[in-house]
């Protein structure tokens, strides 16, 4: 099987007309990590968060929050978020609004291989709602949601931990929301910081060390392992 290369990023904040900036990037299978920051008072429409790659509101995306408050509008609904609160939208056959209530930043994660689906928004908390996983002996604290094409992993890693991966097939993208760590893959290193991530290429060797690093992995397709496979609490 052909090797991909992998490629290290950085979030490149672009000025929005809806006093948010905006910064996004495409993988190499199509998988997409978007990340707004948002002034306090910011009003977002679901048909105003716009891929330049492909139209989100008809595939399955996950938004995560993690910082500050906002307030999401959906069937009539208000719902108050606070930190590591997420949804997982579907295809958008209701409208929604993020307000932000203070200086907030999100993540949304989706694929542009997505197909449509209709289902009704499913929201979490990473902490209160699932539950951990001790994959790495005590090194490395994970929760993983398992979505229905998508996993989003949040790791907490204890400063000096050291860890290697094998590789996999599918395509990860990994990026740091606290902390930092010396990321490698293969022979290519950097820090992993805000700033910036890494997307892994198949089968390629990976780790790093942890300064206390707290973070994401994305995979898609999602990963069908055990450890990977986790039961969602539905608030």
């Amino acid at each position: 099987m052909k090797l991909l290369k992998s490629n290290y990023f950085k979030f490149k904040n672009d000025p929005s007309i809806n006093n948010f900036w905006f910064s996004e990037y495409k993988g190499w299978n199509g998988l997409i990590i978007m990340k707004l920051n948002l002034q306090n008072g910011s009003i977002i429409e679901n048909n105003s968060i716009k891929s330049k790659y492909f139209d989100v509101s008809e595939k399955e995306k996950i938004i995560v929050l993690v910082k500050g408050n906002i307030e999401v509008k959906s069937n009539n609904k208000t719902y108050s978020l606070t930190e590591f609160d997420a949804v997982n939208f579907y295809a958008d056959n209701t409208s929604y609004a993020i307000k932000s209530n203070s200086n907030s930043q999100i993540f949304i994660i989706s694929a542009d291989k997505l197909k449509p689906q209709k289902k009704d928004p499913i929201f979490f908390n990473f902490l209160k709602d699932i539950e951990p996983k001790d994959i790495w002996g005590g090194q490395c604290i994970s929760r993983v949601f398992f979505g229905e094409s998508l996993n989003l992993v949040l790791f907490g890693l204890k400063s000096g931990f050291k860890f290697n991966d094998t590789g996999h097939e599918n395509e990860q993208i990994t990026w740091v929301i606290k902390g930092d760590m010396d990321f490698y893959v293969e022979n290519v290193k950097e820090k992993l910081t805000e700033d910036n991530g890494v997307d892994i290429g198949s089968f390629q060797i990976h780790g790093g060390v942890s300064n206390g690093a707290v973070g994401f992995d994305a995979f898609y397709p999602k990963r069908e392992e055990k450890k990977y496979k986790t039961l969602n609490h539905e608030r």
